[in-house]
């Protein structure tokens, strides 16, 4: 049997929580299809001598929200081992987005993460408003895979627009938040986010809370 690609020789640390064994990984159709000592052909073969063989690691909190729209590797985490990454973390997200009020939810990675606007702007698009429209977004032409988590800034946001930051929400707005989080675990999004720490809202402009307004997430179910 010929093999796409057989990586030999390598250290291999599958995982299971056993030690690590010395072998070679045969892959088919981008899929592992045997373990152990191989001698038949391979289009590709890379001689993993001296290094390690694992599964892609997770990447669990990043906040690769913005880069992940113009690197579909996402380079820096990529390039150590990460095949996988969770974004939407402390409810900072990209969605979702009024038209024209993009800016407002970049200007969050600005602040907490130093990515420049002016670098954020030229890299996304802004091609969707709704959570299930970014959720589709990410999932084109990425060669990582990209999980995402619903924010509540954003959805506050969203919602509320520029009175997020001044006041409370009303009843009807808090339900309107709990649809924006409904439909976006509905089509696939990870769970739910917040960030509610002091001055998030003054300092990092994409607050889940103003320190000086009471807490803006409900006790009901």
């Amino acid at each position: 049997m010929a093999y796409d690609l057989l990586i030999k020789n390598g250290r291999v640390v599958d995982g299971s929580g056993g030690p690590s064994f010395y072998a070679d990984v045969a892959v088919t159709n981008g899929k592992i299809v045997g373990v152990g000592k191989f001698s038949e052909p391979a289009t590709h073969t890379i001689n993993a001598d001296g290094r390690v063989v694992a599964p892609g690691f997770i990447d669990h909190h990043t906040h690769f929200d913005s880069q992940c729209m113009w690197d579909p590797i996402v380079t820096s985490t990529s390039l150590n081992g990460s095949t996988s990454i969770i974004v939407g973390q402390c409810g900072a997200v990209i969605a979702p987005t009024r038209p024209g009020d993009g800016d407002w939810y970049l200007d969050m990675f600005d602040k907490m993460e130093g990515i420049p606007l002016s670098v954020q702007r030229k890299g996304v698009d802004f091609a969707w408003e709704s959570i299930p429209q970014y959720l589709d977004a990410i999932g084109r032409r990425r060669g990582i895979n990209v999980g995402a988590f619903v924010g509540h800034s954003g959805v506050r946001r969203y919602v509320m627009g520029e009175a997020a930051q001044t006041r409370e929400a009303t009843p009807e707005e808090i339900e309107a938040m709990r649809r924006q989080v409904r439909e976006g675990i509905l089509a696939g999004a990870l769970g739910f986010s917040i960030g509610n720490f002091a001055d998030q809202g003054i300092e990092n402009s994409g607050s889940a809370c103003h320190p000086q307004l009471p807490p803006m997430t409900s006790d009901t179910q």
